[in-house]
């Protein structure tokens, strides 16, 4: 007999998925204290109900994954042995403090670093400003990988406008580097709307990518030539006058020397070094300058290598010689409600949050780097790979403690030998995370964090100007906090001790800092818990209100900054590091997205594994037939920099050329015994170098993105023994 009790509440929560950070509006269905589904928000401003199958799958799988770990632990085994034991919450931030204290004495707080996947969010204010607390300027985020040449060069120019919600309202759209439909649902969505009203679609991308299949023109240079090309485009908008003139001259400077760089990349030589046809490229330059408004994608097949500054620079000119700045179907500044902070607020203005001048121009990295590391730059982050340099050498001074959260080093840097290395040699390595990662398996300490469902953050959207909320649904499992109750809980507790020097967190609990961020703007929590979002009002062309944020208030083609800091101001074509290698007859491409996985994420969930079950290599069938690879055969990829072999998953596709091969990032497989997880096997940044090769700006390692590669044939019986515990079973199409 089954009794039936009352129904339950039907009831309907909206969100902002923070899964990736494209950020879609979201529903959560509720039934009770129960999860029905979520789903996109049609009504968002944003979104307007584009949604991903990550949204959909991971929060839940997330918060309910049976590898979750909800309490603190200590290591009492080696490093990586997976020896742990449980602790509360008060003897893992003693622990913690006393340490941290021991590292302060005999080296001062510039020998303790922290690391986070990025600033835009909470785990990053949490974690600059703890380290800030303590007396250092060292902190590391993964964007010299990924978007970091891309935003560089927009402080650079003086814009670095996403077209965001203006690509419903161009006429011509240019997309770069980028495949949209596994990277960014909102932009696919925009794009195929804009594409089916008439809009002409122009994709550069050596891939033939679904996006490059619905293209008007597809252009396809070889790996790593993008700058010459886009400096040929504006050659011919030059030599044919189709530039606007009204704007260029009122709001831009530079104009004649970067028409003398231009003139040195005519579409003939342009051709000869990019491979696309020189009518091509001239046909491209006339489509976007005269049939605009046009909007530009830049993506992140750009970054990441030594030309990356230099190739969104040369694009984003283009932007200014046509006058497609911040106008209806163009690339919009970012607008932002009046008053908010959060985000860059915390790092890039004010006193109230900012180490003594002296100390902060000691963060590592920043005499090479200062247009990346500097006070005013984009990240005013560490460059990575000088923080790996001070732990194994001690110089310019000793890195001897580490905080991460929110970021899995050892699968998403290159060279993952030399981070694994490095981290083995602190004294002291803490790491927030929801389960056991490899990064985690080093740790001394392990704290449990927060899942998406449990959090409750704010966050500022650009794709269409809104405030918006994740809103919390559930308490937290276990003893998990959130990154702020982490920071401020660790602070107070290094108080007690007396080991805060700066006290620039100025929150008691998390609560606070949200009443704090929104304290200016005239938005409450309530408003916003009841619908999800606030949209900003904004206007056109503010640029005419205050000018550029350059020294010359001016669009800048040629760069004073740069100059300044004894660099070329423009940008200029260098052949990639890989060109003339022998020995490799390939080309790798890596960084490739898919939407079953978000960088080392969702590897633990059955719905990710359905999609992708393997790290895959996508290979040309006629580059396969040549070396007798087949579907789902084993691969192993080499590189002309590491002597590690990665093992892939064949994927045979027209996708690619038959010159290149290309592959994703961060993978690693749960189900393996620890510390590695199949990461020195599986994962491609085995086979890569994180340098020593940088771009002179920025500091992204030159072939992080493109690299000299081969490729062979796995001996099935070589890797019987190898493959052995993992699912190998075809990923479903």
């Amino acid at each position: 007999i089954r009794i039936l009790g009352p129904p339950m509440s039907i009831r309907i929560i909206t969100s902002t998925c923070t899964e990736c950070l494209v950020q879609c509006g979201s529903l959560i269905h509720m039934d009770g204290d129960a999860v029905l589904k979520i789903t996109g928000n049609p009504d968002h401003p944003a979104s307007q109900g584009a949604f991903c199958v990550k949204g959909a799958n991971a929060p839940l799988a997330n918060r309910n994954s049976p590898m979750r770990i909800t309490h603190p632990l200590r290591r009492v085994g080696a490093r990586g042995e997976g020896k742990w034991q449980r602790i509360s919450w008060d003897e893992a931030l003693e622990g913690i403090a006393l340490r941290l204290g021991e590292v302060k004495a005999r080296h001062g707080g510039t020998a303790i670093a922290g690391a986070s996947a990025t600033f835009s969010q909470s785990r990053g204010t949490a974690m600059r400003l703890l380290l800030r607390c303590l007396g250092s300027p060292n902190y590391m985020i993964n964007q010299d990988m990924c978007h970091g040449g891309r935003a560089t060069a927009a402080v650079l120019t003086g814009f670095g406008g996403a077209p965001g919600g203006e690509l419903a309202h161009a006429r011509v759209i240019l997309v770069v580097g980028k495949s949209p439909s596994e990277s960014d649902v909102i932009e696919w969505k925009h794009i195929k709307e804009a594409k089916a009203a008439g809009a002409r679609l122009i994709v550069i991308d050596p891939r033939n990518t679904k996006i490059a299949r619905l293209a008007d023109l597809w252009l396809t240079p070889k790996t790593g030539t993008d700058v010459a090309l886009a400096l040929s485009l504006a050659h011919v908008m030059f030599s044919e006058d189709l530039i606007n003139h009204d704007f260029v001259e009122q709001w831009c400077s530079g104009t004649e020397a970067l028409r003398a760089r231009a003139a040195e990349y005519p579409p003939e030589r342009a051709a000869g070094i990019t491979g696309v046809p020189a009518t091509a490229i001239a046909e491209a330059a006339r489509i976007f300058a005269t049939g605009g408004p046009a909007s530009m994608v830049l993506g992140h097949g750009i970054d990441a290598h030594a030309g990356g500054v230099d190739t969104a620079m040369a694009f984003q000119a283009l932007l200014g010689l046509t006058g497609n700045i911040d106008r209806p179907g163009s690339n919009r500044a970012a607008k932002q409600i009046p008053g908010y902070r959060g985000g860059f607020a915390y790092f890039s203005s004010g006193a109230e949050f900012q180490l003594p001048l002296e100390l902060d121009q000691k963060i590592l990295g920043g005499e090479r780097f200062p247009l990346w590391t500097g006070a005013d730059t984009y990240s005013h982050t560490c460059h990575n790979p000088a923080v790996f340099d001070a732990i194994e050498t001690g110089l310019p001074y000793p890195v001897r403690a580490m905080l991460i959260s929110g970021t899995n080093l050892v699968c998403t840097y290159p060279d993952q030998e030399r981070t694994v290395a490095a981290l083995k040699k602190l004294d002291l390595l803490v790491v927030a995370a929801d389960q056991m990662t490899p990064t985690a398996e080093l740790a001394d300490f392990f704290l449990p964090k927060t899942t998406l469902l449990e959090e409750e953050e704010l966050l500022s959207s650009q794709s269409q100007p809104c405030l918006q909320l994740t809103q919390r649904v559930f308490a937290p499992l276990g003893e998990a906090k959130n990154d702020l109750e982490i920071a401020i809980a660790l602070r107070d507790k290094l108080r007690s001790h007396g080991l805060i020097e700066y006290e620039l967190m100025p929150w008691q609990d998390a609560a606070a800092y949200l009443d704090y961020a929104l304290a200016n703007t005239g938005v409450s929590l309530k408003t916003l818990r009841d619908k999800g979002y606030v949209a900003v009002p904004y206007e056109y062309e503010e640029y005419k209100k205050a000018g550029f944020k350059t020294p010359s208030k001016k669009f800048e083609f040629s760069s004073s900054r740069r100059q300044q800091a004894g660099h070329d101001p423009l940008p200029a074509y260098q052949p990639p590091a890989y060109a003339g290698v022998t020995g490799f007859d390939l080309t790798l491409l890596t960084g490739i997205r898919s939407l079953a996985l978000h960088h080392s994420r969702f590897h633990n969930h059955a719905w990710a594994r359905r999609m992708k079950n393997a790290p895959e290599l996508v290979i040309h069938p006629d580059t396969a037939a040549r070396l007798n690879i087949g579907r789902d055969d084993w691969v192993w990829v080499q590189t002309r920099h590491k002597t590690p072999r990665a093992l892939l998953k064949a994927k045979l596709s027209d996708e690619v050329p038959s010159h290149i091969v290309a592959t994703g990032m961060g993978w690693w497989f749960p189900e393996l015994s620890g510390p590695e997880h199949g990461v020195p096997l599986f994962n491609i940044g085995s086979s890569m170098a994180y340098g020593p090769e940088f771009d002179p700006i920025c500091g992204s390692p030159s072939e992080s993105r493109n690299t000299a590669c081969r490729i062979a044939r796995a001996d099935p019986a070589e890797i019987a023994g190898l493959i052995g515990q993992i699912d190998t079973a075809p990923t479903r199409a």
